[in-house]
């Protein structure tokens, strides 16, 4: 089923007078304030004469409303995927940066979470290019963007305590590197790290401001920086740190979420693509915009309120 995304969602606020609109018409008696002044024989006789109607009050509280809720619905801009969209979106690659220092590899269970989290990932990948980084001590490509994403699981299960050769936890040189790997092609570079999504699967130690200004720079060159905290590390290691991890998501314009949320984080990073892809200038080329149809619905159903009164 086609992904359903508001160009303009803001305009769904006004649902909320127009709700209180709604309430008021259907509050109303159907004679207006002439049921408040005249008793009820006189209002029976009036209407029998045909000197008093309801139909127009009838009609209002009926089609004022669903008129007004198509309207804003219209504004909103309610759209789909054109065909070949997809193609489009995929283009923007993710990138998994593995925390492999000491403090994660000498814990079975946080190097299981790693490794469970990031074969997840690559399962929500849905196509879009994939690409691992692990780091320590230094930062090391283990693979470039691929739309292979299966060719990875192997990878992921073979990562050890051997897997780095220098002991450290340096994630300011993973994003850096992260950084150059997509550098803008105006200088010379890849693609592009606009619209990218960088997952650092980690326990948090080892985060400085280093890597939080690096979470910036790359969320000022468009891409966007999430977290997914790892379980407790190894007996006599430094404790897991997942308030820095939130930090540097928050900094990346991304979020934070438990290993066991990776299903969670999958959704997010999805909605966000729709999101970035809904206020790309190009996104009309790439979305079917339902709006003006809907807009003609509602004018529509305002043709009942200008019926002609009989007699």
């Amino acid at each position: 089923m086609s992904e359903l995304i508001f160009l303009r969602p803001w305009w769904l606020l006004a649902l909320l007078p127009l709700a209180a609109l709604a309430f008021r018409l259907w509050r109303d008696p159907p004679h207006g304030d002439w049921g408040r002044v005249i008793a009820p024989e006189m209002l029976a006789l009036l209407q029998r004469y045909g000197w008093l109607r309801t139909g127009a009050a009838g009609r209002l509280r009926i089609w004022l409303p669903l008129s007004g809720a198509l309207l804003v619905l219209a504004l909103s801009g309610p759209a789909v995927p054109r065909a070949g969209q997809a193609e489009y979106r995929r283009l923007d690659p993710l990138l998994l940066l593995l925390d492999l220092s000491p403090s994660v590899v000498a814990s079975p269970v946080a190097l299981a979470g790693l490794q469970t989290a990031a074969m997840r990932l690559l399962q929500s990948a849905e196509g879009r290019p994939v690409g691992l980084m692990g780091w320590a001590a230094d930062a090391y490509l283990i693979s470039p963007p691929t739309s292979d994403a299966e060719s990875l699981e192997g990878t992921i299960a073979v990562l050890s305590q051997d897997t780095m050769p220098v002991a450290g936890s340096r994630p300011d040189i993973a994003l850096s590197m992260a950084r150059d790997l997509f550098a803008d092609p105006e200088e010379g570079g890849g693609p592009g790290i606009g619209g990218a999504d960088l997952v650092v699967i980690s326990d948090g130690a080892g985060i400085r401001e280093l890597a939080v200004e690096e979470a910036r720079r790359l969320a000022s060159d468009g891409a966007r920086v999430w977290g997914l905290a790892l379980p407790a590390s190894a007996e006599g290691a430094p404790p897991p740190e997942p308030g820095s991890l939130r930090t540097l998501a928050q900094a990346g314009g991304g979020q934070a979420f438990d290993e066991a949320q990776t299903p969670d984080l999958a959704r997010a990073i999805a909605s966000a693509a729709r999101i970035r892809l809904a206020r790309d200038p190009q996104s009309a080329a790439a979305l079917q915009d339902f709006g003006p149809w809907i807009l003609g619905l509602a004018l529509l159903a305002l043709l009942p309120l200008f019926r002609r009164r009989e007699g």
